[in-house]
Order: C-alpha cells, then sequence, then structure tokens
C-alpha cells in the first residue's frame, strides 16, 4: 500500500471555499486540509494543527493574494482561539456568506427561494455574547488559563480579554484567572459558565472537587467588588447553588422597551445571547406575524415567553407551549410580572415534549397564527402536521439552516409557500446562521 503523502512544514496552498464552520477548504495534492484563517481564492502556508484520518486541521500563517474582503481582525488572540472563526472576514461578506448558505440549503431541498429577501438584521460585532461556557484549565508551572478553546484542539486558549463577551464578563478574564488561581481547588475546575443581563451577570463555577479553606471567602469577595452573581456547580445541573448574593431571587433580567416588558430568568435558563439583536428580532417577527386585534397566537418552544409577551400587546389570545417545565414556569413568572403591560389578552403557558413519540400535532391548540421557534433540531413534527393546523400565516425563527430548510420543504408538500426571508445577524466572527422565514398558504 502506498504510503499517504505529508504535507511539508513550508508548502503553500489554494483555498476553494469556506465549510459550514467558516473554515477554509484545501486540497494539496490528494490530502484534504480544513485551512483556519484561510478564505477563497488566497494561497496560504500553513502549520498543521491537528491530523485526522482523513484531513488535516491547520491555521494559515503566510497569506498570498489577499481575499478583498479580508480585515484585521479587532482581537489580537484571534489565531489561538476557537471562539469566533471570522475575524479576519468583513462584517458585511460573512452576512453574504450566511445568506448565500440558507439559499443553497434552501435549493438542495428543492424549496424555491423567498419572494422576498429581508434586509440583514444588524447589531453590534463585539461585545454581544450575553452567554458562554468557558473552559478552565492550571497548567503545572503556569497561571491558569480561563476563556474558549484553541482551534481544533481540547486545550484552553491563554487570552486576557475576550471581544465577543459582554464586557462585564469579557474584559474580566484576567481577573477571573487571577481568582481561580488563588483557588485550593484550582486544578479541579474544568469550566465557568457566564451568563449576563443588562445589568447584572452571573459565573457558575463547576467544581470536581469540594471547595478548601477560605475558598468561599475568595469568591464572595470576587462577587462583591464586580458587583456579580456566584454560582456553585458540584455536579449535574440540578447541583447548582447560589453563593453569592446570600438573598434574593435568582434572576438575572432583560429588557424588550419596544412593548414595554421585563423578563426575569434563571443563569442557566435558554435565553438568546445577544440582546440588541434579540430586541430587533421580537419586533421584526411580529411585523411579520402581523397578528390582527381578535388573532389567536400559538407561539411554539416559547422558552420564557420572549415572544409570547410581546404578542400578547397585539392579539386576544397567546398560547406558548415549552418542553422544560423550568422555562414554563419562569414564563409564568414574567406574565405575572408584565400582567399591567398586556391588558384583557389571554395568555397560557403550557409544557409538552413536541419531539415526544407519542405527541400529536392535532392536540394543540388552534390558532390563526403560528410562530416557531426550535432548537437545532428543527420543528419536523410541527412542519409534517401544518395541513391540519392550518393557520393564516406561519413565522419560523430558526438557529439552525440545514433544519430550517428541510421544516421548509416539509411546509411546502403541506401547501405553504415561502413568502420571505432573512438572515439574523445574531453571532457575529462565526459561523453560525440565524434566520427567519415567513410562510403563507398557497393561493
Amino acid at each position: 500500500m502506498a504510503r499517504r503523502r505529508r504535507l511539508e512544514r513550508s508548502e503553500r496552498v489554494i483555498v476553494s471555499e469556506l465549510d459550514a464552520d467558516g473554515v477554509g477548504l484545501a486540497d494539496a495534492g490528494g490530502l484534504r486540509l480544513r485551512v483556519r484563517g484561510g478564505l477563497p481564492g488566497e494561497d496560504a502556508t500553513v502549520k498543521v494543527l491537528r491530523r485526522r484520518r482523513n484531513r488535516l486541521e491547520t491555521q494559515a500563517e503566510v497569506i498570498g493574494h489577499p481575499h478583498a474582503d479580508r480585515v484585521a481582525p479587532p482581537c489580537p488572540w484571534t489565531a489561538h482561539c476557537g471562539g469566533c472563526v471570522l475575524q479576519h472576514l468583513a462584517t458585511a461578506a460573512q452576512r453574504e456568506a450566511k445568506r448565500g448558505r440558507l439559499a443553497t440549503l434552501l435549493e438542495e431541498q428543492g424549496v424555491a427561494q423567498p419572494l422576498v429577501w429581508l434586509p440583514d438584521v444588524l447589531g453590534p460585532s463585539t461585545g454581544y455574547r450575553h452567554k458562554a461556557r468557558l473552559g478552565v484549565r492550571q497548567v503545572p508551572g503556569r497561571q491558569v488559563m480561563v476563556g474558549f478553546r484553541e482551534p481544533a484542539s481540547s486545550r484552553v486558549a491563554d487570552v486576557e480579554a475576550c471581544r465577543i463577551l459582554a464586557p462585564a464578563v469579557g474584559e474580566r478574564l484576567a481577573e477571573l484567572k487571577a481568582l481561580v488561581a488563588t483557588l485550593t481547588i484550582a486544578g479541579a475546575i474544568p469550566q465557568l459558565e457566564v451568563a449576563c443581563g443588562e445589568a447584572d451577570f452571573a459565573i457558575i463555577l463547576r467544581h470536581l472537587q469540594p471547595l478548601g479553606e477560605g475558598d468561599e471567602e475568595r469568591l464572595i469577595r470576587f462577587a462583591k467588588v464586580s458587583a456579580g452573581q456566584i454560582y456553585l456547580q458540584s455536579a449535574g445541573p440540578d447541583s447548582v447553588v447560589r453563593l453569592w448574593p446570600e438573598e434574593g431571587v435568582e434572576r438575572l433580567h432583560y429588557t424588550l422597551p419596544n412593548f414595554g416588558l421585563r423578563f426575569a430568568f434563571h443563569p442557566l435558563d435558554f435565553v438568546q445571547v445577544n440582546p440588541a439583536i434579540n430586541r430587533k428580532m421580537v419586533a421584526l417577527a411580529l411585523d411579520l406575524l402581523a397578528p390582527r386585534p381578535k388573532d389567536s397566537v400559538l407561539d411554539l418552544f416559547c422558552g420564557i415567553g420572549n415572544f409570547t409577551l410581546p404578542l400578547a400587546t397585539l392579539a386576544a389570545a397567546v398560547h406558548g407551549i415549552e418542553g422544560s417545565e423550568g422555562l414554563v414556569q419562569r414564563a409564568r413568572e414574567n406574565l405575572a410580572t408584565n400582567r399591567t403591560v398586556l391588558g384583557d389578552c389571554r395568555v397560557t403557558f403550557a409544557a409538552a415534549d413536541l419531539y415526544a413519540d407519542g405527541f400529536d400535532v392535532g392536540e394543540l391548540p388552534k390558532a390563526d397564527l403560528l410562530l416557531l421557534d426550535p432548537p437545532r433540531s428543527g420543528a419536523e413534527r410541527i412542519a409534517r402536521g401544518i395541513a391540519g393546523m392550518s393557520p393564516r400565516r406561519v413565522v419560523y425563527v430558526s438557529c439552525h439552516p440545514g433544519t430550517l430548510a428541510r421544516d421548509a420543504r416539509l411546509l411546502a408538500e403541506g401547501g405553504y409557500v415561502l413568502t420571505a426571508a432573512g438572515i439574523l445577524d445574531m453571532f457575529p466572527h462565526t459561523a453560525h446562521v440565524e434566520s427567519i422565514a415567513v410562510f403563507e398558504p398557497r393561493s
């Protein structure tokens, strides 16, 4: 059997395209390469990061014939951190690539392109991320590291700050590193989960050993100085307990000023990571759905009521359904808090596993309009049952263009036309594609 060719250290490769993860692809005499930091049409000298069975993970080091949309990354650590992969591509070009990916996936599913492409929904390109899971690692003889993982590696990137995290956390990475280094169990802390509200933030410290003498005091001191909340997690999610503050409800907050609404959430709850885009996304979804004062609306995968409560300011009745009992409880809390803003609208929340084998779409409440905001796995069962539901309009908010394209095909088979679609710049500098689509019955 012929020996597999090895990549020479000084060899240059030509990047052909970007893959779904925003990483360049290249071929070097039969070797398949993923080239981080490379853009289509560029030639690059690469460093091998990791060897896999059928490809090499590499990092572009010297770029020839730079792409027209190549820019200087705003973060000095971008080559060493895997938190975002597209800082070297202009943000407008990032969005063009994401829009193109959605269009391609729709075409592959045999779905006609939307009658209208909506303008991109834009927000800040730095300091936008309000939720994240950060790795922690203590290396013998070196300081503690806190941050995202290195590219193509499980190792924690050694950075001093993060430009995409909300400043309350992103500008405190050096402080967090110093804090963890003072703990007696620094080597038994694999991760920190961070969550930010508009005026508050929380850090959940995962620890594999019990805290040692003085550790609680050090953590509380940090929380007091930073005005943050500190939680401890010794095992699974059910083990999370708040260390500081000792009293008060365990909640963070964000607002939707256009609707006069305030939302409370637990740091472990699912909420949109980019609050600026979330405000615009909610407003756009309601504009596209266009509820009338006498309409009833069904909001599936409703979470803590992010769309449900704004819808309640416009419609006669809104029914929110969510798989998590905890999120439903939070949604009901938010309903009670905002009741005076919602007037006479009838709002109900219920817990139901919309993915369960025994789930019957026909059991859902009848409604004039349907809003979907599913997780990455999409809403296949709902899409298959759309003909029996017969909503006047469907607005689908998606965090995965592949499942949106699949469900668009199923909706088309059920008699619905894709009338409009667009992308939301929820995760700048990453390959993540957040999108929104509108479906109406075929006339």
